[in-house]
């Protein structure tokens, strides 16, 4: 009978000890939805700020756009579902929305990192060369669009190795990766050199011009002879 209820009891054990308790769970809801509901409406407002005032749709802007897209959807697909799992340890989605929960947040992650790192060549552009032409509307949306076609094909083998499996009597959502360790780590080294470290580079050259040249108190373009002729033609135009 000891036997039965210890059992029991290890059973009991393995079912729970994933699930949090009522006082932690309500404890991280309050910072937590302020934060979600943060990240949602203070981004629906910077959308709606951009798409609702022409004079706002600049170049800069609709990276800004893009990039408070990416970081409104990922916070409404994915934040109560993450909690929800965080809470219970248990998976109760289904396959097809363990893929896209695990695909869908890497991307906007991907595509914020690039629209970042597009926005600081755009200033860049702009502070050290703004004689020179800026990229038109149809090029700033065709921009766009690569950023997240990137987006989706580095973050597509999230999607597709991610699954349910029981373990522990309980369902989880994981990523499984193959066997083959070499392509895995692959992989991972490519996306660690196309999301962060290009993109750290390539923010921190352009950052360092901008701000080394603001601090000399040069005049960025200001360095050719005909600067002034060009900026009068340019007035003209």
């Amino acid at each position: 009978m000891a036997a039965s209820n210890n059992g029991s009891n290890i059973t009991s054990n393995h079912t729970n000890q994933f699930v949090q308790p009522p006082w932690r769970v309500a404890l991280w809801s309050v910072p937590y939805t302020f934060v979600v509901a943060v990240a949602v409406f203070g981004n629906l407002i910077v959308i709606w700020i951009i798409l609702a005032h022409k004079r706002m749709r600049t170049v800069t802007n609709y990276f800004l756009l893009n990039l408070a897209f990416s970081d409104a959807s990922m916070a409404a697909f994915n934040a109560l579902i993450n909690f929800i799992f965080a809470a219970h340890g248990v998976w109760y989605f289904g396959e097809t929305y363990c893929k896209f929960h695990n695909f869908f947040p890497v991307t906007s992650v991907f595509a914020s990192i690039y629209s970042m790192t597009a926005i600081a060549v755009d200033r860049y552009m702009a502070i050290i060369h703004p004689l020179k032409p800026r990229l038109s509307g149809k090029a700033t949306t065709g921009v766009i669009v690569c950023i997240w076609g990137l987006a989706v094909v580095l973050a597509f083998p999230l999607c597709y190795f991610s699954t349910i499996r029981s373990h522990r009597q309980r369902t989880i959502c994981l990523v499984a990766w193959p066997r083959l360790k070499d392509d895995t780590l692959k992989y991972h080294i490519i996306v660690a050199i196309l999301v962060y470290v290009l993109p750290l580079v390539v923010m921190g050259i352009t950052y360092s011009i901008v701000g080394v040249t603001l601090w000399g108190g040069e005049i960025p373009g200001n360095s050719s002879d005909n600067y002034h002729g060009q900026l009068r033609a340019k007035r003209k135009h």
